[in-house]
This record gives C-alpha cells, structure tokens and sequence, in this order.
C-alpha cells in the first residue's frame, strides 16, 4: 500500500514537471511571437516614413508642418498597436511635441517668429528617444531617430 501511494506520488510530481518545462517552452514561444510581430510593426512604420518626403528636405516652414504632420499621422498608426502602456505613451509624447513644432511653424509663416522643435522632457536624465530605443525593438531605432529630430 506505502508503495502504491509513492508510485503515485511520483508519478504526479513527474507530471507536474512536464507540465511546468511545457509552460516554459509556450511561454518562450508566445515571447518570440510577440518579438516578430513587434519588430515587424517597426519595419511597417519605417516603410511608411520613407514614403513620405522628410521635413528637412522641404523648403518651406508651410511644406515643413505638412511633412511633420504626415510624419505623424504614419507612426499613430504603431503607436495604436502598442500594448504597454509606458511605451505608447512614450510615443504619444513624442509626437504631441512633434504637432506642437507643426503649428509653430504654421504660426512662423504669419508671425515671422522662428519655429523651434522642443523635444520632451529628460526623464532621471535621459532623453526620451533614448528611452523609447530602449523600450522599443531594435527595428525602431531608425523611425525613433528620425521622430525626434523633426527640424532636420
């Protein structure tokens, strides 16, 4: 009988540890998933942004804020996909300072008061492009550069 309830007893503990090495592997898989389709998503947005003609190459503050604008509505559509909270709202960040350069220079055609980008905030004393290069996939790094240097 002492015998029977071991072999039982193994037998569970056996099958608890296949079940926790098989719930590491989905685990593993579902993280690389995730990895492919966020680095996927970031090759999509810099697919979009090198459509677009870049702010710099304008010559004009008017053709400027349509290019930052143009730049912008193509990353809200990653921004809009993002799931961690921290991260989008990185982004969003961003791109608000982004739309508030867009109108300075739409005001500096009127006013002929010069339009300067004003990047956010350091955070603990990073800049917050660092930040989202490191809270973003590597393919982001490109699109995040050339976001947070609108006046280039």
């Amino acid at each position: 009988m002492a015998a029977a309830i071991v072999v039982i007893a193994l037998c569970a503990g056996g099958l608890a540890v296949l079940r926790a090495v098989s719930g590491f592997r989905d685990d593993a898989a579902d993280a690389r998933a995730d990895r492919r389709l966020r680095d996927s998503a970031c090759l999509e947005l810099e697919g979009r942004l090198n459509r677009l003609v870049p702010p710099g190459a304008t010559t004009s503050p008017q053709a400027r804020a349509v290019a930052v604008r143009d730049e912008n509505a193509a990353s809200r559509i990653y921004v809009g996909r993002l799931d961690e909270q921290r991260v989008s709202d990185g982004w969003r960040e961003l791109l608000d300072a982004r739309t508030s350069f867009a109108e300075a220079l739409d005001a500096q055609t009127k006013s002929r008061t010069t339009a300067f980008f004003v990047a956010p905030a350091p955070r603990e004393g990073v800049s917050l492009a660092d930040q989202l290069a490191r809270w973003s996939p590597p393919a982001c790094a490109g699109p995040i550069r050339r976001l947070a240097a609108p006046d280039l």
